[in-house]
Formats: C-alpha cells, sequence, structure tokens
C-alpha cells in the first residue's frame, strides 16, 4: 500500500463516525391555492384562498442519529397565506404551525416545544387527522373541524409515544400553558391533558383517543374544564378506502367553522360557566376512479350549550364529495362540492345557516 493510499484510508477511517451521525436538515413545505363559489343563505361570492386542501406552510426540520437506537430532531414549521403572503398564525408567531425538539431512544420518542393535541388534526405528532375521515382537516367545511373539537396547537408541551410493538403504540400529552399567557400563577394558566393508543399494521387504523383541558378561573370568570374523547377507524383495501370517526366532547368551548355557523360557548360571568356538550360522526371512503382519488363524506354534529339561558339545541350536518388527481409526486389537482346546514333551535325557534362550497385548486409540495 503506498503512502498516499495509506494516509486516505486513515482519514476515511477517522471521518466515518462523522459521517455516520451527520446531523440531516431539510427545507419543505406545501403551497395550496384554490378558486371557489360559495353560497350561504342565499349570497353568491367568488374568490380565491390558500391552504384549502393542505394549509400552505413552509419549515425546517432535522435529525441526527447519535447511535444506539438514539436520535435527536426538530422540527420548525409556519403557516402562509398563498393568496397575499401573510402569516397564517399572526405576528405573535416565527413558526406558529409546530416548533418542537424531540429526543428519541429505546422507550420511544419524546418531544418539547409548541405540539398540536393529538385530536387537533395538526403537526407531526398528529395521528387523529389523517384517520378521521376522508378530507382529513382540509377541503373547507368537508374538514373534520367543522363538527369536532379540540384542534388545538399547545404551546409548552411535552408529550411521548411509545415504540411500535405489533403494530400498537401508546402516547400522551401534557401542557403547561395551552395558550402561552404565562401567567404568574400556574393555576391561571390552561392547561391540557390527553393520552390514547393507536393500531397502526397492514392498511388498519385504529385511534382511541381522550383529553382533558384545565381551564382556569381569573377574576371569578372562567369555564368547566373540558373532556374530550374520539374513535376513529379506517381499512385500505383494494381501491378503497372506508372511514368512521365518533368524537363526544363534554363542555368544549367551540364547534365548527365559517362560512357555516361557529357555535360557542356563551361569555364567562362567573367560574365553572358550563360550555358546549355533544357527539360528531365523520363517516366517508376514498374510491380509486378516474386515474385519481375520489372522496365522499358525511358528518353530523348534536349538541346543547348547556351555558346558554334556555340550553339551545344544536346541529350540524355536511355532505361532500371532491376528486383529487395527481400530476406528479408532488403536485395534485383537486376540485368538489360541499353542502352544509348549522341550525339552532330554542324552544320552537330556529336560527339556520345553509351553505354550499364549489371549488377547485392546485396544490404543490416541495
Amino acid at each position: 500500500m503506498t503512502k498516499a493510499k495509506l494516509i486516505t484510508k486513515m482519514l476515511g477511517l477517522m471521518l466515518l463516525p462523522t459521517c455516520l451521525y451527520a446531523s440531516e436538515v431539510e427545507v419543505y413545505g406545501v403551497i395550496d391555492t384554490r378558486i371557489a363559489v360559495s353560497r350561504v343563505d342565499g349570497q353568491t361570492r367568488v374568490y380565491q384562498e390558500t391552504g384549502f386542501m393542505r394549509p400552505s406552510r413552509f419549515g425546517f426540520k432535522g435529525r441526527e442519529d447519535l447511535g444506539n437506537g438514539r436520535a435527536v430532531s426538530f422540527i420548525l414549521e409556519q403557516g402562509f397565506e398563498s393568496n397575499n403572503g401573510a402569516a397564517s398564525q399572526g405576528d405573535k408567531y416565527a413558526f406558529g404551525r409546530e416548533a418542537n425538539l424531540n429526543y428519541e431512544n429505546d422507550f420511544g420518542k419524546f418531544g418539547l416545544g409548541r405540539i398540536g393535541n393529538f385530536m387537533s388534526g395538526m403537526g407531526s405528532w398528529d395521528p387523529w387527522g389523517p384517520n378521521s375521515g376522508p378530507f382529513a382537516t382540509g377541503w373547507g367545511i368537508a374538514a373534520s373541524g367543522s363538527t369536532m373539537s379540540d384542534y388545538l396547537r399547545m404551546n409548552n408541551t411535552f408529550a411521548w409515544k411509545s415504540p411500535k410493538l405489533n403494530g400498537w403504540q401508546l402516547m400522551a400529552q401534557y401542557s403547561l400553558d395551552v395558550l402561552g399567557t404565562e401567567a404568574a400563577t400556574f393555576a391561571d394558566n390552561t392547561r391540557y391533558l390527553s393520552g390514547g393508543m393507536a393500531y397502526m399494521e397492514k392498511g388498519l387504523n385504529f385511534l382511541v383517543l381522550a383529553g382533558w383541558r384545565m381551564n382556569p378561573t381569573v377574576g371569578g370568570k372562567g369555564y368547566e374544564d373540558g373532556q374530550t374523547y374520539g374513535v376513529a377507524v379506517n381499512k385500505q383495501f383494494s381501491g378503497f378506502k372506508p372511514y368512521f370517526a365518533f368524537q363526544y366532547a363534554k363542555n368544549s368551548l367551540s364547534v365548527g367553522k365559517k362560512p357555516l355557523a361557529v357555535f360557542k360557548a356563551v361569555e364567562a360571568t362567573g367560574a365553572n360557566t358550563k360550555g358546549i356538550d355533544g357527539f360528531a360522526v365523520v363517516t366517508g371512503s376514498d374510491i380509486s376512479l378516474f386515474g385519481g382519488t375520489f372522496k365522499l363524506a358525511v358528518q353530523y354534529f348534536h349538541g346543547r350549550n348547556k351555558g346558554a339561558e334556555n340550553r339551545d339545541k344544536l346541529r350540524r350536518l355536511i355532505f361532500s364529495v371532491g376528486q383529487e388527481y395527481l400530476l406528479s409526486k408532488r403536485t395534485a389537482l383537486y376540485g368538489g362540492v360541499n353542502w352544509g346546514k348549522s341550525t339552532k333551535k330554542v324552544f320552537n325557534s330556529e336560527d339556520n345557516v345553509c351553505a354550499m362550497e364549489f371549488f377547485s385548486g392546485i396544490k404543490h409540495s416541495f
């Protein structure tokens, strides 16, 4: 062996551990824009909107392999409006969608930072969103967030997921201060505890999750603690994937999204003000059709605003159809129609809001 080859080999051996455990950093994102025509209670609107299928965002994620099954990773992600360039989560956050540092070892994955609730449909820690229905948390009022509760991004959060064992996985998280108000008294912060288990193996996804929102009483005003329980299941068959999800929520502070009426708890005038109790069901399927994926979903919410003087009855019904067509692995065209109706009933009087959305858009991932 020549002297030059010997030196080269020695340098290679010296640099091998560095290359093996090098940190990997990736820039990624989604740009999604659609054109839509909506008709809400007889009023027609034509407009352009961002993030209809998948919220537009950009981010950085990195991972360093520490060896022996250990690794450190991070995600920093910010949403933006592709039709005007504005920040989706406001000026308060540099990375409002997600910001967390994670550590992995033989006992699972541990995370710290701004993390989506397990039933939020938001972020890398969330198992609920893609399994809650054919449209997940996008495509306008077709999103499961139109009838389901606890769509929270939480600050100051600890999270854990166990290693998978024969497809089963446990998970838990706790937020010391959901809203980031950083009150001087710990009990004056909104806190959240959630956990559950998932089975994901051979095309079958099954989730059981529960959450407990600890609402503070500040200045003699506040809400009763909220509870949320959810079950979701779907199964991939050849060219066909059915979905079913059920959620029961107690003392929710709000349910639903525009352009349908958003049901909100009454303003707290004292301690332990009651919120909204109710249940939601989402069912539907993905069907391979026309060289793409055809989506069909129905969702329903039924509840009561327990804090209202007349305990208002609340209902919401939504039908959705859509088609996604892949132009490439990163680019998709989509379109569809949503119809929905919200009803608030007090005694013999009803307040109804009906909405229909016709839409078409394009999504590109990078």
